[in-house]
């Protein structure tokens, strides 16, 4: 040690590292072990953060416009419609919406066979309501049947027949088929094509491809009957639905009478914008709640519950672990820095050993310090490759941001306990138990 090259210098780092190989490695493997626990910490939260963003991006989120008033839905049910027509068009031209589903309805309708003149035979009502009465839709309400305008049959079936229930849907005539249930003669002068219910079907004897007339009340005008000829096409077997007539909502608009109404307006959120959930709950309401919105007050139900829930606990641990990260890194310095210091003081023999042969506090510094520079740069090779491995990598900034801080680290433990060894003479150092 007479000559303290650099070549020197580095084959006694090499031999002193080997001989005190126990404390070398763990040097490395602590170092190894902080920036394998940064490593995971930092992965866990893009890997929260990835979920998030797949959550957010791929679910969806359904909501309907309902009355306010809950019991409004059984007076609809006796008829009355709930949804205006432009506040219908606003939703759907709003750019918030997609897979929208509406229908609209009156439980006041009675089908039969026409007259000989084509006409539908309007004294069968007042043979219901007995001479001289009055007809009382609820008290007579097992001879009504209910008239559903829709505009989508897949999508109709699909809201009313459970996926798990095979054998049940729509049965169509040997002549008719899905494309059958579509309307586009405005002057009515062609039948409707509807579908009946199988109860329907079988208690009138009907069959498919007959032509026949139904009369309807409206709502808006309690007193007045309409009627309209249609044709059958198809018979549903919905068990919740058995005295119900489905027709295209193209006919019920060209029909006669105040339809101006929707029963059900259903819809999905564009899932691009369920980050921003609240804003689109607030233009929503906007909508519904201007003047002339429905025939009785709306409101919103969104059923975003879930994707609130879910994203807003993993958001919430997510923003934990990013405090809890700096937590970790200086936590992962201090350990650097003291693990550095102890083992610094633990050289003081071989700090006496090279002072006695001449060496100065400035080489033996620099000596000790490099070696404790090299075992760190060891962990964090070691540490950088394993997660490089695992794909749990990071970016040459951080990398270089870790590795300086951790060098800083050890730099700092080395130059304290430097320091404190290099204040003492040679024979106090060698008088120091290990």
């Amino acid at each position: 040690m007479n000559k303290h090259t650099f070549s020197g210098i580095c084959r006694y780092i090499w031999r002193h590292m080997v001989r005190a190989s126990v404390k070398s490695i763990l040097v490395i493997l602590v170092i190894f072990a902080i920036l394998l626990t940064q490593g995971w910490l930092q992965e866990t939260i893009r890997r929260s953060e990835r979920e998030i963003n797949r959550l957010y991006e791929t679910t969806y989120v359904f909501g309907q416009i309902v009355p306010s008033n809950p019991n409004i839905v059984v007076q609809h049910r006796e008829g009355g419609d709930v949804i205006t027509r432009q506040t219908l068009d606003e939703i759907v031209t709003s750019g918030l919406v997609e897979d929208i589903y509406f229908e609209t309805s009156t439980p006041w309708a009675l089908i039969a066979n026409p007259n000989v003149d084509g006409m539908f035979p309007f004294h069968i009502i007042d043979e219901i309501a007995g001479d001289g009465n009055d007809f009382d839709a609820w008290e007579h309400r097992e001879f009504l049947n209910e008239l559903i305008a829709i505009e989508d049959l897949d999508l109709f079936m699909s809201r009313h027949i459970s996926s798990n229930v095979h054998g049940l849907g729509v049965l169509f005539g040997s002549e008719y088929d899905q494309t059958s249930f579509v309307y586009t003669d405005e002057s009515l002068e062609t039948p409707i094509p509807i579908i009946v219910s199988e109860e329907i079907m079988m208690a009138n004897e009907f069959e498919f491809g007959g032509i026949l007339s139904i009369g309807y009340r409206l709502n808006r005008n309690p007193a007045l009957w309409e009627e309209m000829t249609v044709v059958v096409v198809g018979m549903h077997q919905i068990p919740q639905m058995p005295r119900t007539i489905l027709l295209p909502l193209s006919a019920w608009e060209f029909a006669p009478g105040d339809i101006i109404g929707f029963t059900t307006l259903q819809f999905m959120v564009d899932p691009a914008l369920n980050r921003e959930l609240p804003v689109v709950r607030e233009r929503i309401e906007e909508i519904i709640t201007q003047s002339g919105a429905g025939f009785t007050a709306l409101r919103l139900d969104l059923q975003d519950e879930e994707l609130r829930f879910v994203v807003q606990t993993m958001e919430e641990n997510v923003s934990l672990l990013w405090l809890l990260y700096p937590v970790v890194v200086i936590v992962s310095m201090l350990i650097a820095m003291g693990l550095s210091f102890f083992l610094t003081l633990q050289n003081a023999k071989n700090v006496a050993v090279m002072r006695i042969f001449g060496g100065t506090r400035n080489k033996i510094g620099i000596i000790l310090w490099i070696e404790q520079l090299v075992l760190c740069l060891g962990g964090l090779m070691l540490g950088f490759g394993l997660l490089a491995v695992l794909n749990w990598g990071f970016g040459i900034l951080e990398i270089l941001g870790i590795a300086g801080l951790y060098l800083f680290s050890v730099m700092i433990g080395s130059a304290i306990g430097l320091f404190i060894i290099l204040r003492h003479a040679p024979l106090e150092l060698l008088q120091v138990k290990e």
